[in-house]
């Protein structure tokens, strides 16, 4: 057996360190992205969808109290009359808020049913950010390490690879001069 190390190829584990880099960076962005769209669909949600209906809402009412107006003026105007158009308009602009008013719930039971799906996922995430953040990038160091330890082995060469002295000369004290 062999006293010294046989090395192949060193360009292999540059190879293999590079690829662990773009790995690295890969795998950061993937989890930087989930959890942006995790927050983005939430504030979606939040912000946008509930903003958007409780404003039809609000708009709604008006247009329910401006038809309802008009209703009563044509009941005051003509008493006898049918006003089919105007019960018409009631009903139409009643139906559209009570649309926007189950939109709203459905918003709200959706932001429920989100949270409680969408955290515990997060929580699953927590530990690959740690290891991409923290253990991939000391991994590349090492690598970085070990490799140049091993340019510097194979550029010494055998001559620097002396095996060392025996136990028993390197005890013995010298011999005393006369």
């Amino acid at each position: 057996m062999s006293n010294q190390a046989r090395i192949s190829s060193i360009d292999a584990l540059e190879a293999f360190r590079t690829e662990l880099l773009h790995y690295t960076e890969k795998a950061r962005v993937a989890l930087e992205d989930m959890t942006g769209e995790v927050r983005r669909t939430r504030t979606w949600l939040d912000v946008d969808r509930t903003q958007y209906w409780t404003s039809q809402s609000k708009k709604l009412t008006k247009l329910l109290h401006q038809a309802e107006e008009e209703l009563y003026s044509a009941n005051l105007s003509n008493p006898r009359s049918t006003n089919a158009i105007q019960k018409l308009a009631v009903a139409r602009v009643r139906h559209k808020l009570e649309a926007a008013a189950a939109k709203l719930q459905l918003i709200k039971h959706w932001r429920q049913i989100y949270d409680n799906r969408s955290s515990p996922l997060l929580r699953q995430l927590e530990p690959m950010f740690f290891r991409v953040g923290q253990h991939l990038p000391k991994a590349v160091h090492s690598l970085g390490e070990s490799i140049k330890a091993l340019q510097a082995y194979a550029e010494a060469g055998p001559q620097a690879q002396r095996p060392p002295a025996p136990a028993a000369e390197a005890l013995t004290p010298p011999a005393p001069t006369p």
